[in-house]
């Protein structure tokens, strides 16, 4: 497969991410505000109380796909190994740590507040772990791109 059709099979699944997260985003709010069989269900409560760090944490994600964006046209000009897509990983990088830093401060407020049910808890813990995960491969990503790099360098002052 050449870099044009990689190319697009990632532009296709960013464009397909970022539906979903459209999907999954606007549902849950529809679902909170604008559902209203019985406001005593659980859910849209929960996501009621909670919307505002979820639209941050959509942000946050659509922030990450505009840097995978860049990457993605970067593998396009058949420049994969660039200083830039070294410094776009680096800020997806950045981008896991303010999520998880979120989903902390959201922790620390839900145990201020006495709020420690076991779901709504176990599940902001998994999303630390998946972002923290995402961070690392990030920042390990940027370094081996960083590295191909100065190698591909190296190798194009000896030809």
């Amino acid at each position: 497969m050449n870099q044009k059709a990689i190319t697009y099979w990632l532009k296709a699944v960013t464009v397909a991410f970022g539906l979903l997260g459209l999907a999954f985003f606007g549902g849950a709010t529809a679902y909170a505000f604008f559902y209203k069989p019985d406001y005593n269900e659980p859910v849209p409560e929960y996501l009621r109380n909670n919307i505002a760090a979820l639209w941050i944490t959509a942000v946050i994600c659509y922030i990450i796909l505009f840097f995978f964006w860049k990457i993605v046209n970067e593998i396009g000009k058949d420049n994969s190994f660039s200083l830039e897509n070294a410094k776009n990983f680096k800020c997806m990088g950045v981008c896991g740590i303010a999520a998880v830093i979120e989903h902390l401060i959201i922790l620390l407020v839900w145990t201020v507040k006495g709020e420690t049910a076991l779901i709504p808890l176990s599940y902001t813990l998994l999303k630390i772990v998946v972002f923290m995960l995402f961070v690392i491969l990030c920042y390990a990503m940027s370094r081996l791109v960083k590295n191909a790099y100065e190698i591909k360098q190296e190798n194009e002052l000896t030809i």
